[in-house]
């Protein structure tokens, strides 16, 4: 069986699950609520694998987040 290496998973990944968590939504409810396969959210937390950016900005609305660019400002 080919296990996969946890990483850290992407901030912004990290700041959605912190952000499920604080709102009291079990990763299991969270997914089934919301469509999305249990073991593709634990990856996805658990530093496993990245959602794609569509994915992502699905997963950050549902949470009440919008993805933007922000012009990085010069130093």
């Amino acid at each position: 069986m080919n296990r996969r290496t946890r990483r850290a998973p992407h901030p912004v990944v990290a700041q959605l699950r912190a952000d499920r968590e604080a709102a009291g939504a079990p990763r299991p409810r969270f997914a089934r609520d919301h469509g999305i396969p249990l073991r593709t959210l634990e990856a996805w937390e658990w530093g496993l694998v990245s959602p794609t950016l569509d994915v992502l900005a699905t997963y950050a609305r549902r949470l009440g987040y919008d993805i933007t660019l922000t012009p990085r400002q010069e130093e």
